[in-house]
């Protein structure tokens, strides 16, 4: 039987679209050696220009009116916050200018989902904003860029995504940026939304979207101005509880911010418990310290998302993220203060 996403839809009757594409490179704009082009064994991710991908996508221009931009070209890997702010002021002024119409963000698949759901926070729902990676190389065999960068713009053209807040669009399915996640670090298949499932398909009659936004969709930044691209950044960490997990690198942290060697000074700490958030006694009590000492202290379950509260449905980078911005969001001074 013939794969209904086999073959790329001719548009529907009615104006195009005018839809923004920016470029930031990864694997969607991946090259590799020519020894191994077919297998994409070896490449180096950020090569080509959002131009060339746009190319390689055949009948993309039929469903909108494109315009291109590329503001890097990267590995993913590499990302920071300074990409998600030059991300948000793109956005926001295409919007000034373009009212209601789409934009398309090509994005290396390892940070995805940090830089969605950064965006998700910076921007208030509007017109559809859609991110979209690969898991192949541009000349691999059964390239997955073309063909999610050709989905990602008729989803960004679509009124019915209006409002829904940052997608992230890969192998014919529609992701919430907060529930978004890679789930496997080679698949084609690669990202998923874990229980909730995708918002939504894409096949060849257009996108269906088979459930609303998640509640867990909060945006406490989306009204705010931007901070500035040099803004001082806090320090959030990631830390693990384990078998064994004594406290002694939170310790080895407060020590730091405390004598100021670390910089910027702590501001955040986000735990990976075990189970449902549970933590070893040991590294609870340094927990407890860095908590007396002013550090904002978050514990995830480490094997999925948070149940409730004020992080409902978000895993552990994407509370990070949101500690970063609450950080940022504050005064210079408050941001940089860390523990007492």
């Amino acid at each position: 039987m013939q794969d209904p996403r086999s073959e790329f839809p001719a548009a529907g009757p009615g104006p195009l679209s005018h839809v923004l594409v920016l470029g930031t490179g990864g694997t969607i704009a991946g090259v590799a050696p020519a020894a191994n082009t077919a297998t994409g064994a070896g490449y180096t991710a950020g090569v080509l220009g959002v131009d060339q991908l746009l190319a390689s996508a055949p009948g993309v221009q039929q469903h909108a009116r494109l315009e291109f931009a590329q503001l890097c070209n990267i590995d993913s890997k590499d990302a920071g916050p300074g990409l998600w702010l030059d991300l948000a002021r793109a956005v926001r002024a295409w919007r000034e200018r373009a009212g209601t119409a789409g934009c398309v963000i090509t994005h290396g698949s390892d940070t995805l989902e940090e830089s969605a759901y950064a965006l998700d926070c910076l921007l208030e729902p509007g017109s559809p904003v859609v991110l979209t990676a690969a898991m192949l190389p541009a000349a691999a065999l059964s390239a997955d860029g073309p063909r999610n960068l050709f989905d990602a713009v008729r989803v960004a053209g679509d009124p019915a995504a209006d409002g829904r807040g940052v997608l992230c669009v890969a192998h014919g399915r529609v992701h919430a940026a907060c529930d978004v996640s890679k789930q496997h670090p080679a698949r084609i298949d690669a990202f998923g939304s874990g229980e909730r499932g995708p918002l939504g398909f894409i096949g060849a009659s257009g996108t269906r979207f088979t459930r609303e936004q998640p509640q867990a969709a909060r945006r406490p930044f989306a009204s705010r101005p931007l901070p500035a691209r040099d803004a001082p950044w806090p320090r959030v960490e990631l830390v693990c509880s384990h078998a064994g997990a004594d406290g002694e690198m939170v310790r080895a942290l407060l020590a730091a911010s405390s004598a100021g060697t670390l910089r910027p000074r702590l501001h955040g700490l986000v735990v990976l418990g075990t189970g449902s958030g549970t933590v070893h006694e040991q590294l609870q009590a340094a927990l407890d310290q860095a908590a007396e000492a002013g550090v904002r202290v978050q514990v995830v379950p480490r094997n999925g998302p948070c149940e409730g509260g004020e992080f409902d449905g978000l895993n552990a980078v994407k509370v990070r993220i949101r500690l970063l911005l609450e950080g940022v969001q504050a005064s210079p001074r408050d941001a940089q203060a860390g523990p007492r």
